[in-house]
């Protein structure tokens, strides 16, 4: 399935109505490039599937509960735990609709507001986690700077 920016502002628009406001339960690693988040929301659980794989990449809401699929625990995993585990999901846009970018904000009891970023870009897709200010938390897919890096996602550094 193509995953454009039109897909993408519907997408938003679906989410917000079934799962926002919503509380996260549970996040784990769907696959190597997927993740999952078990959110309670209306009294009922959705199950919200970030997929960054190069051919099936996007958000999707599924029907089953997720379940574990790689025994990987890549950096991003761990910090997602930390500051999306039992956040409260408060809000979900699109912040530019031409855009391939959706904005997940979640705030947490403990450790407070946090933004989840998705890029479902194809073969560039990638997943960050920012603070309140904008900066790195963690991404997914950590690029360097180089010749050959347009902008540097580097956990620490300000999100452009």
């Amino acid at each position: 399935m193509h995953f454009d920016a039109l897909t993408l502002c519907c997408m938003c628009a679906e989410l917000k109505e079934r799962i926002c406001p919503g509380r996260v339960q549970q996040v784990l690693l769907a696959s190597t490039q997927s993740f999952g988040l078990e959110i309670y929301a209306y009294g009922v659980r959705h199950y919200l599937l970030l997929s960054l794989e190069t051919n099936r990449n996007g958000i999707y809401l599924a029907t089953e509960k997720l379940r574990r699929g790689s025994d990987e625990q890549p950096p991003l995993l761990q910090v997602l735990r930390k500051y999306v585990r039992d956040a409260l999901l408060t809000e979900i846009d699109q912040p530019d609709p031409y855009e391939r970018v959706v904005q997940f904000h979640f705030q947490h009891p403990e450790h407070g507001a946090t933004v989840l970023l998705a890029e479902p870009m194809g073969r560039l897709s990638n997943l960050l986690l920012l603070n309140p200010e904008g900066r790195i938390l963690d991404c997914l897919h950590r690029v360097p700077p180089g010749e050959r890096s347009q902008r540097v996602l580097l956990p620490g550094h300000f999100y452009t």
